[in-house]
């Protein structure tokens, strides 16, 4: 089964037929797309999903980072207690964890609009195609 998606030009796209930099590009136009429309139509400022560019520890290479608003903050509320509990900060990993209700909260209504809002539906299935095509490529 081919699968094809259309750009911006309403070009056709045969996602089998992209190489490792071409998936990277269109999954990044996709998820701009999905977590616009998320965005627009979700009802709760703290599930908002943000987009940003960031550089590992330890690494030369940027990376792109989504993730909602509750994450921010709950990350940027650990980092402010610092100067309180004498450098102790969580990690990542564990702020998570701690948000893992909110997590589920997130994916429900990512469900939910899936089945409300159709080109939010379509989006969703055009990046799961290409992040599959994605991960292809990396085997």
């Amino acid at each position: 089964v081919t699968t094809t998606a259309q750009d911006d030009d309403g070009e056709v796209i045969v996602i089998a037929e992209l190489n490792r930099a071409e998936v990277e590009q269109f999954i990044v136009e996709a998820e701009e797309q999905f977590y616009a429309i998320f965005n627009a139509n979700v009802d709760d400022e703290n599930y908002k999903i943000t987009c940003r560019r960031e550089t590992p520890t330890g690494s030369n290479i940027a990376v792109r980072v989504c993730e909602p608003a509750f994450m921010i903050k709950a990350r940027a509320e650990n980092a402010n207690t610092i100067g309180f509990n004498a450098g102790v900060v969580e990690s990542d990993r564990a702020i998570r964890s701690a948000l893992e209700p909110e997590y589920r909260q997130l994916q429900q209504k990512m469900e939910a609009m899936t089945k409300e809002v159709p080109a939010f539906a379509q989006i969703a299935s055009i990046l799961s195609q290409l992040r599959a095509r994605r991960d292809q490529l990396n085997k």
